[in-house]
Parts: C-alpha cells; structure tokens; sequence
C-alpha cells in the first residue's frame, strides 16, 4: 500500500468476512492512511454499526452517491496520494520463458572511507545516474525488465529487496546480513554494502530506477516493525547462511550466487 501509494481500497462482500477480518482492514486503512470503501451487500446492521463505531466514516446507500465518492480525486486524511495520482517507475514487460534466472553483472560500488573508530554511516544521497532502462547485457545474461517481474512476485518484502540488492551487486548471503536500515537512503537511489563488521572497505552502490520500488518496501516494512535505523535490514539471514532466503529464490528460479 505505502510503496506503491495506494489511497483508496475498496472491498467487495465484506458481509462475508469475519469480524477479525474486518477489524483488520481498519486497522489497514489507520496505519496507511488509505480511504477504504466497505461494500456491504445487505440492509445496515446493527453488527456494521458496532464496527464502525468510533471510525469516521459515512453510509453510501445509492448509486448516484458512489459515483460522487469514487470520482473524488483528492488526498485522503493522513496525506497518502490515492491510486492513480502517482505511480512507481517500473519497466515494460519483457518476455519471461520460466528458465532460470541467469546472475546478471553486478555494478560497480564505490568504496566509502570514515575517520578510525568511527560509526559506519549509512548510505548517501547520491545524483541520479540511471534510468530504468535495462543495463548492457550479454546475450547469457537475464534482462532487467524480466528480473523485475519475477521479483516483484516474491510475496515478502524482505525476501524480494534481499534478492534485488544481490542481483544489483553481487553481494553474498554473508554481505546481506551486515545490511543495516540506514543502508538504503531516503529516495531509494543507494545502498551500501559492507566488506565485513570492520567496515573498512564497505561499498556503495547505485540503485537502477526498477529496483526502488522493491527496495523502499524493505524500508517501509522496517518502519512498521519499529526497528531501529541501525538494526540489520534482513533479521531472518544470518552471517552463515539463510534458509528462508535460497528457498524464496528458487521458488521464482533465481540462482543465488553463495560466493562473496
């Protein structure tokens, strides 16, 4: 909902959900600041009262009325921008044969340097240099407009930025785990790489345009889970190895490199 700046979600039947169901689409609709249409498809019922009790919200029970609500292209109440005002950047459907996905060329980073005993900083803000166009590939390698697809069907946002910050940059399972919150910057466009807990050689690397969406739900679900900005971004790899993280890729038959 927050990646792709979804304002309004509309569900059918919801007579037919369960309470705790219906519960949680508030709840939905508070932590995303979405405008959320319930469509009841039976008389108002003391049950659909008590739901709403305490939610602001208002009864539509015409057609001429829904028309009104659903033309209505305005913001909703905490800010987000509603569906269709603005969308993620994301490359045209390439043709996908279901082979294996091929290890693309990872990019080049650069290596970041920091005062003796310092704190490794987390990634910089750094001039848009690339675009969304799929990079030089060689005929063995997997185009990024088919990369993007599979991975945007991985259902975890976790697993899904995991495998996009390995398909950018080559970084082993081990390299993944020292990825800290503060190692994506605010828009997305870098991420930094660490050499080891020395931090001596850490790298930073350009974001392609079709990897930020991925990637900015990674920082998003960390912020819903009050995880510290300096906490591991992926909880669920350790530095030895990550089970959860090989399954997921070859569930959308993707190669991950165990290499550092």
């Amino acid at each position: 909902m927050l990646t792709h700046h979804i304002g309004h979600l509309i569900v059918c039947r919801t007579d037919h959900l369960t309470h705790a169901r219906r519960r949680q689409l508030l709840t939905l609709r508070e932590r995303c600041g979405i405008r959320l249409t319930l469509l009841w498809h039976r008389p108002v019922t003391p049950v659909l009262r008590t739901l709403l009790e305490g939610t602001p919200h208002h009864i539509i029970d015409t057609l001429p009325q829904a028309h009104t609500v659903l033309g209505h292209t305005g913001h909703s109440p905490t800010g987000t921008r509603n569906a269709g005002q603005q969308r993620p950047i994301e490359p045209a459907p390439g043709q996908d044969n279901g082979q294996w996905l091929t290890f693309p060329a990872p990019a080049g980073g650069t290596v970041t340097d920091r005062p003796k005993r310092a704190r490794c900083p987390g990634a910089p803000e750094l001039a848009p240099t690339t675009t969304g166009s799929p990079p030089a590939q060689g005929d063995d390698r997997t185009p990024a407009d088919v990369l993007a697809a599979r991975l945007t069907t991985v259902a975890h946002p976790l697993h899904a930025t995991a495998l996009t910050i390995h398909a950018v940059t080559g970084a082993a399972i081990s390299r993944l785990a020292l990825v800290r919150g503060i190692d994506i910057n605010e828009t997305a466009t870098t991420v930094k790489v660490h050499d080891n807990t020395a931090h001596r050689k850490c790298q930073v690397y350009p974001l392609p345009t079709w990897t930020r969406c991925l990637i900015r739900a990674a920082g998003i679900h960390g912020q819903l889970k009050d995880r510290a900005p300096d906490s591991p971004l992926f909880p669920f790899i350790t530095v030895q190895d990550s089970e959860q993280l090989r399954l997921t890729a070859t569930g959308i038959r993707y190669n991950l490199n165990p290499q550092p």
